[in-house]
């Protein structure tokens, strides 16, 4: 009895730690595909200043949204799962509906995210980030040659971790799982998720800081009295 209890003390500390690992993971991959983001959104928002005074520039522009828009398309025409949100294509692999290769889906989500969102397109960024969380966390588990079990548990801390990454909000990320996938509570996937979105957001807050990523700027002060 002793002897199985340890065993399964041994496997959960080994899950936390490769849930770590995916938070960390997670963290570095998000974290760098928010930070392109803000960079390509910085020079194409530089360009538009520019066109005011010399609209010729327009051309310029729009010829390289298009680029943008044909080397995205080019890559979710190769796999059409990198294309959109990508949440759906994580809640069906988590209820085992769908198998991913997770390399081809992680690199092509990460390029193609950051020239469409980078470029002002309709597209926010917290499907992708789930998503490449998510491809994280199976790269993770396939690496440790993780059970079936755990390595659902891992793609549902990479999901966690990735949104946590996206706004520095690890609660918020493990509660996604809880709430959007599994829809009921589990111990076991929960405190992982957890783990993994903390350590997911201390990588991106040394990044960029605690300021709030939708931060609202109000200084004034509503009366006390009436």
């Amino acid at each position: 009895m002793e002897s199985e209890e340890r065993q399964t003390r041994k496997s959960n500390l080994r899950l936390l730690f490769e849930a770590l690992v995916v938070g960390l993971v997670a963290g570095i991959v998000v974290g760098s595909f928010r930070w392109l983001i803000g960079q390509t959104l910085a020079m194409w928002q530089k360009g538009y200043q520019a066109a005011h005074a010399n609209p010729a520039l327009l051309w310029l522009l729009a010829g390289g949204v298009l680029a943008s828009v044909i080397v995205a398309g080019f890559l979710v025409k190769q796999q059409p799962h990198a294309g959109g949100s990508g949440i759906p294509e994580v809640e069906l692999q988590l209820q085992g509906k769908l198998q991913l290769a997770w390399w081809p889906i992680l690199w092509r989500k990460f390029i193609g995210g950051v020239l469409s969102i980078g470029s002002g397109l309709f597209l926010g960024r917290e499907g992708p980030s789930i998503q490449l969380g998510s491809t994280v966390g199976q790269g993770v588990a396939q690496g440790f040659k993780a059970s079936k079990s755990d390595s659902r548990v891992l793609l549902a801390t990479g999901a966690a971790s990735g949104l946590s990454a996206a706004f520095g909000a690890p609660l918020g990320g493990a509660m996604f799982i809880v709430e959007e996938v599994f829809h009921n509570f589990s111990p076991r996937v929960w405190l992982n998720a957890l783990a993994g979105a903390i350590m997911a957001n201390f990588v991106v807050s040394n990044v960029f800081g605690q300021t709030p990523v939708l931060a609202i700027d109000y200084k004034h002060s509503f009366p006390i009295l009436q």
